[in-house]
Protein backbone atom coordinates (compact mmCIF):
# COMPACT_ATOMS: atom_id res chain seq x y z
CA UNK A 1 0.00 0.00 0.00
CA UNK A 2 1.21 3.74 -0.86
CA UNK A 3 2.26 5.27 1.87
CA UNK A 4 -1.25 8.27 2.15
CA UNK A 5 1.19 11.06 2.00
CA UNK A 6 3.28 9.95 -0.69
CA UNK A 7 -0.12 8.65 -2.43
CA UNK A 8 -1.50 12.48 -2.05
CA UNK A 9 1.81 14.09 -3.79
CA UNK A 10 1.58 12.03 -6.41
CA UNK A 11 -2.54 12.62 -6.94
CA UNK A 12 -1.56 16.55 -6.79
CA UNK A 13 0.83 16.10 -9.76
CA UNK A 14 -0.98 13.69 -12.16
CA UNK A 15 -4.01 16.71 -11.76
CA UNK A 16 -1.20 19.37 -13.08
CA UNK A 17 -0.08 16.80 -15.96
CA UNK A 18 2.63 14.64 -15.01
CA UNK A 19 0.98 12.26 -16.67
CA UNK A 20 2.01 13.84 -19.94
CA UNK A 21 5.35 12.72 -19.31
CA UNK A 22 7.36 9.80 -19.02
CA UNK A 23 8.02 7.90 -15.77
CA UNK A 24 10.81 5.39 -14.73
CA UNK A 25 10.04 2.52 -11.74
CA UNK A 26 11.98 -0.45 -11.13
CA UNK A 27 11.68 -3.50 -8.78
CA UNK A 28 14.19 -6.17 -8.25
CA UNK A 29 12.70 -7.87 -11.62
CA UNK A 30 11.51 -5.33 -13.70
CA UNK A 31 12.29 -2.12 -15.44
CA UNK A 32 8.86 0.08 -16.29
CA UNK A 33 8.63 2.82 -19.15
CA UNK A 34 5.45 4.55 -18.97
CA UNK A 35 2.67 7.46 -17.51
CA UNK A 36 1.53 7.97 -14.14
CA UNK A 37 -2.31 8.25 -13.79
CA UNK A 38 -4.98 7.86 -10.94
CA UNK A 39 -7.62 5.22 -12.12
CA UNK A 40 -10.62 4.67 -10.05
CA UNK A 41 -8.57 5.76 -6.60
CA UNK A 42 -5.30 3.95 -7.08
CA UNK A 43 -1.95 5.21 -8.29
CA UNK A 44 -0.90 3.20 -11.76
CA UNK A 45 1.62 3.10 -14.07
CA UNK A 46 1.32 2.12 -17.72
CA UNK A 47 4.37 0.05 -19.10
CA UNK A 48 5.32 0.58 -22.07
CA UNK A 49 7.37 -2.38 -22.03
CA UNK A 50 10.09 -0.83 -24.05
CA UNK A 51 12.70 -2.00 -21.24
CA UNK A 52 11.29 -5.39 -21.40
CA UNK A 53 14.22 -8.27 -20.54
CA UNK A 54 16.05 -5.23 -19.75
CA UNK A 55 17.72 -5.82 -16.22
CA UNK A 56 17.14 -3.45 -13.85
CA UNK A 57 20.73 -3.14 -12.40
CA UNK A 58 21.43 -1.75 -15.61
CA UNK A 59 19.35 1.78 -14.62
CA UNK A 60 20.87 2.14 -11.32
CA UNK A 61 23.18 4.79 -12.50
CA UNK A 62 19.81 7.08 -13.23
CA UNK A 63 18.81 7.00 -9.64
CA UNK A 64 22.69 7.27 -8.02
CA UNK A 65 24.01 9.80 -10.72
CA UNK A 66 21.49 11.44 -12.72
CA UNK A 67 19.76 13.39 -11.31
CA UNK A 68 19.59 16.89 -12.91
CA UNK A 69 16.59 18.44 -11.67
CA UNK A 70 13.24 18.37 -10.44
CA UNK A 71 9.35 19.01 -10.91
CA UNK A 72 6.64 19.82 -8.83
CA UNK A 73 3.68 22.30 -8.08
CA UNK A 74 4.67 25.47 -7.33
CA UNK A 75 1.76 28.09 -6.19
CA UNK A 76 3.94 30.94 -6.73
CA UNK A 77 4.53 30.42 -10.55
CA UNK A 78 2.50 32.41 -12.99
CA UNK A 79 2.58 29.23 -15.35
CA UNK A 80 -0.41 26.77 -15.03
CA UNK A 81 1.51 23.38 -15.82
CA UNK A 82 4.08 21.84 -13.12
CA UNK A 83 6.91 23.77 -12.62
CA UNK A 84 10.71 22.33 -13.40
CA UNK A 85 13.75 23.81 -11.33
CA UNK A 86 17.25 23.18 -12.41
CA UNK A 87 19.87 21.71 -9.49
CA UNK A 88 20.54 24.94 -7.90
CA UNK A 89 17.06 25.27 -6.69
CA UNK A 90 17.03 21.38 -5.48
CA UNK A 91 17.60 21.03 -1.96
CA UNK A 92 19.99 18.14 -3.00
CA UNK A 93 22.14 18.37 -5.72
CA UNK A 94 25.11 16.26 -6.97
CA UNK A 95 28.91 16.88 -6.91
CA UNK A 96 29.00 19.02 -9.91
CA UNK A 97 33.31 18.70 -10.43
CA UNK A 98 33.01 15.86 -12.62
CA UNK A 99 32.92 16.43 -16.64
CA UNK A 100 28.88 15.65 -16.79
CA UNK A 101 29.12 18.43 -13.83
CA UNK A 102 30.66 21.18 -16.10
CA UNK A 103 28.32 19.98 -19.21
CA UNK A 104 25.07 20.80 -16.83
CA UNK A 105 26.64 24.20 -15.57
CA UNK A 106 27.34 24.75 -19.47
CA UNK A 107 23.71 23.84 -20.71
CA UNK A 108 21.46 26.65 -21.84
CA UNK A 109 19.64 27.47 -24.60
CA UNK A 110 19.11 30.17 -27.50
CA UNK A 111 17.18 32.57 -25.30
CA UNK A 112 19.82 32.93 -22.58
CA UNK A 113 17.98 29.93 -20.18
CA UNK A 114 20.90 28.17 -18.11
CA UNK A 115 19.93 24.78 -17.09
CA UNK A 116 21.61 24.54 -13.85
CA UNK A 117 19.72 27.97 -12.14
CA UNK A 118 16.19 27.18 -14.26
CA UNK A 119 12.96 27.93 -12.95
CA UNK A 120 10.22 27.88 -15.21
CA UNK A 121 7.27 25.27 -16.86
CA UNK A 122 7.52 21.71 -17.12
CA UNK A 123 7.84 22.12 -20.97
CA UNK A 124 10.44 24.66 -21.00
CA UNK A 125 12.76 22.73 -18.62
CA UNK A 126 12.38 19.48 -20.08
CA UNK A 127 13.20 21.09 -23.57
CA UNK A 128 16.04 22.69 -22.56
CA UNK A 129 17.22 19.07 -21.29
CA UNK A 130 16.63 18.09 -24.61
CA UNK A 131 18.31 21.00 -26.82
CA UNK A 132 21.41 20.02 -24.89
CA UNK A 133 21.61 16.26 -25.00
CA UNK A 134 20.05 15.27 -21.49
CA UNK A 135 16.99 12.51 -21.86
CA UNK A 136 14.74 14.13 -18.86
CA UNK A 137 12.73 10.96 -17.01
CA UNK A 138 11.08 11.61 -13.63
CA UNK A 139 11.42 8.81 -10.76
CA UNK A 140 9.00 8.38 -8.02
CA UNK A 141 11.53 9.61 -5.35
CA UNK A 142 10.36 12.86 -3.41
CA UNK A 143 12.91 15.66 -3.71
CA UNK A 144 12.12 19.04 -2.10
CA UNK A 145 13.05 22.62 -3.81
CA UNK A 146 14.71 25.28 -1.58
CA UNK A 147 11.23 27.00 -0.97
CA UNK A 148 9.96 23.72 0.76
CA UNK A 149 8.25 22.63 -1.76
CA UNK A 150 8.11 18.53 -2.57
CA UNK A 151 8.41 17.29 -6.13
CA UNK A 152 9.67 14.14 -8.37
CA UNK A 153 13.08 13.73 -9.38
CA UNK A 154 14.05 14.46 -12.79
CA UNK A 155 17.08 12.37 -14.22
CA UNK A 156 19.32 12.17 -17.23
CA UNK A 157 17.96 8.71 -19.02
CA UNK A 158 21.58 8.71 -20.84
CA UNK A 159 22.91 7.98 -17.75
CA UNK A 160 22.01 4.26 -18.14
CA UNK A 161 24.41 1.81 -20.39
CA UNK A 162 22.18 1.00 -23.18
CA UNK A 163 22.05 -0.10 -26.65
CA UNK A 164 21.24 2.88 -29.24
CA UNK A 165 18.76 1.73 -31.07
CA UNK A 166 16.64 1.68 -27.22
CA UNK A 167 17.99 5.09 -26.35
CA UNK A 168 17.14 6.80 -29.81
CA UNK A 169 13.62 5.11 -29.04
CA UNK A 170 13.28 6.69 -25.96
CA UNK A 171 14.07 9.75 -27.07
CA UNK A 172 12.19 10.00 -29.64
CA UNK A 173 8.91 8.89 -26.80
CA UNK A 174 10.06 11.31 -24.59
CA UNK A 175 10.25 14.11 -26.79
CA UNK A 176 6.74 13.05 -27.84
CA UNK A 177 5.82 13.09 -24.60
CA UNK A 178 6.34 16.67 -24.27
CA UNK A 179 4.51 17.96 -27.65
CA UNK A 180 1.26 15.77 -26.95
CA UNK A 181 -0.96 14.44 -24.39
CA UNK A 182 -1.92 10.92 -24.25
CA UNK A 183 -4.59 9.06 -22.38
CA UNK A 184 -3.74 5.49 -21.41
CA UNK A 185 -4.48 2.57 -19.42
CA UNK A 186 -2.81 1.42 -16.60
CA UNK A 187 -1.66 -1.58 -14.11
CA UNK A 188 -0.95 -1.01 -10.70
CA UNK A 189 2.45 -0.26 -8.80
CA UNK A 190 2.82 -0.05 -5.04
CA UNK A 191 5.75 1.95 -3.03
CA UNK A 192 5.66 0.27 0.69
CA UNK A 193 5.86 1.95 3.82
CA UNK A 194 9.41 1.16 4.16
CA UNK A 195 10.48 3.51 1.42
CA UNK A 196 7.95 5.72 1.99
CA UNK A 197 9.97 6.20 5.22
CA UNK A 198 13.37 6.32 3.08
CA UNK A 199 12.72 8.46 0.63
CA UNK A 200 9.29 10.92 1.93
CA UNK A 201 9.28 11.12 5.21
CA UNK A 202 12.20 13.64 5.77
CA UNK A 203 10.58 16.42 3.99
CA UNK A 204 7.04 16.20 5.43
CA UNK A 205 6.45 18.57 8.13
Amino acid sequence: MIAKNFKGLLEKLCSYGIGKYYILHKSDTHIYFGNLNFEKGHLAVHDTEVLSGISPALFEPVWNEGLIGMVCHSKSQDWDSLTFYGLEHCDRAPDLSSTRGNSLIAAENEYGDSLIDFQGSIYRGFDLLLENSFLPIILLTPIKSKYDEIGLIVSDLRTAPMNIKILLKLNDMVTQSIQMTKTMKVDDVDMSAKDFEKYFNQYDS
